[in-house]
């Protein structure tokens, strides 16, 4: 969101976004780019999270701004944006978290107390993938998800678990992988098997899309039905909705007729 406000007015390309990324210091996987379908994901949600409007500006490379109705004269970072937002709504007074804002802006001291409460809350935020994650695995561990038996962390994917039916893996070839996001909780069905044939009636099946390939060459579905795909949030997690989906996606797995084999490695 601060490389789209900075490009204002001119705007930002997709490409262009995407070289950022791959030299960022928080792209801890090195991703080279930005795919297309991520990228209009990534901007709706960002629309939807700071409440504002990404233009597209239409040519031969389409640049993407925030509207300028959301961007004083000199306004270049993700801070002033908050605080233009924050001042543009009709309150009677500011709120708490604008007058820290205030502070830091203006480089004075925040009291002891709201700096440890601050920080507090900034460090229980950070930790939700994690703890989440963390959650759900106790949750199949403990037999509370209904046909699951087996689960542990992604191997390629911060954030994400993976859960299945070990019987049914072994048939199928397939499992759940759940990834866990600051907002979000995004819920796929994933293989490892390359044969087209097999994957597309995998996709008829079970209800997903045509799958996207990933690290380790795995494919991944989203289920077409977005209420099992997505789950968003503003603090934490309803974990037994997450509990509730998982076990939905576990069964629809096991359902699969038994002529669905694995193809032969």
């Amino acid at each position: 969101m601060n490389e789209i406000i900075q490009a204002s007015t001119r705007g930002i390309t997709r490409e262009e976004l995407s070289d950022k990324w791959a030299n960022s210091a928080s792209n801890d996987w090195k991703d080279k780019d930005i795919p297309e379908r991520t990228f209009y994901r990534i901007r709706n949600m960002l629309q939807s999270v700071f409440d504002v409007d990404i233009e597209c500006i239409k040519g031969a490379e389409p640049r993407y701004r925030v509207s300028s109705e959301y961007l004083e004269p000199g306004s270049s970072n993700l801070l002033s944006l908050l605080l233009n937002k924050k001042e543009s709504e009709k309150k009677s007074k500011p709120s708490y978290i604008l007058d820290i804002l205030n502070l830091i802006m203006t480089g004075r001291e925040i009291p002891d107390e709201d700096a440890t409460a601050v920080k507090a809350i900034a460090e229980k935020l950070n930790r939700v993938p994690f703890d989440s994650g963390k959650q759900l695995i106790t949750s199949v561990e403990a037999g509370e998800i209904q046909g699951a038996d087996c689960v542990d962390w992604d191997e390629d994917y911060r954030g994400y678990v993976c859960v299945w039916n070990d019987a049914d893996y072994k048939r199928t070839d397939l499992w759940v992988s759940i990834g866990f996001y600051d907002d979000r909780v995004l819920f796929y069905v994933v293989t490892s098997v390359q044969e087209a044939t097999y994957r597309e009636n995998v996709s008829r099946l079970l209800e997903v899309d045509n799958g996207e390939i990933y690290r380790s060459d795995y494919w991944w579905y989203e289920p077409m039905d977005k209420s099992l795909f997505q789950l968003d949030f503003q603090t934490f997690p309803d974990m037994e909705e997450v509990k509730r989906r998982v076990e939905l996606l576990i069964a629809k797995i096991a359902e699969l007729p038994d002529d669905l084999q694995k193809p032969e490695e």
